[in-house]
Parts: C-alpha cells; sequence; structure tokens
C-alpha cells in the first residue's frame, strides 16, 4: 500500500464518518430531560455517517490492492 495523500484523506473520511455515526448513536441513546421532540434528524445522520464510512474503508481497502468480485 501506497502512503501518499489520497491515503490519509481517506483515512481522515473513515474516522470522520465513524465519529458522525457514534456522535448520532450517543444522541440518539442518551435519555432525553424533556418531552419535546428533537427537530435534528440523528438517524439520518446515523445512517449517512455509516455510509461515508464503509464507502471510505471500502476505498481504502482498494488503495491497498484488494477488490470485489466481478459478478458475471
Amino acid at each position: 500500500m501506497v502512503w501518499n495523500t489520497e491515503t490519509f484523506i481517506t483515512i481522515a473520511a473513515a474516522s470522520a464518518g465513524l465519529c458522525l455515526a457514534g456522535l448520532m448513536y450517543y444522541l440518539e441513546k442518551h435519555p432525553r430531560r424533556d418531552l419535546r421532540p428533537r427537530l435534528f434528524p440523528t438517524t439520518l445522520f446515523l445512517l449517512l455517517g455509516g455510509l461515508f464510512a464503509m464507502g471510505a474503508v471500502m476505498h481504502l481497502l482498494a488503495l491497498a490492492g484488494f477488490h470485489l468480485p466481478k459478478q458475471q
């Protein structure tokens, strides 16, 4: 695996996606103090952070030389 700028950006993107998903998971599981509904869509950002992290990890694996098998 070549350690160039693209690798470091991909690692940063994967960690940012994981941090976003982790923060949204924490906000979902954090107990509420009142009965007002949240105005921030945490589930949407949890999903987007997870997809972003998965895409970055797949790109990192492609940079390392692992590729998905092609379907016939």
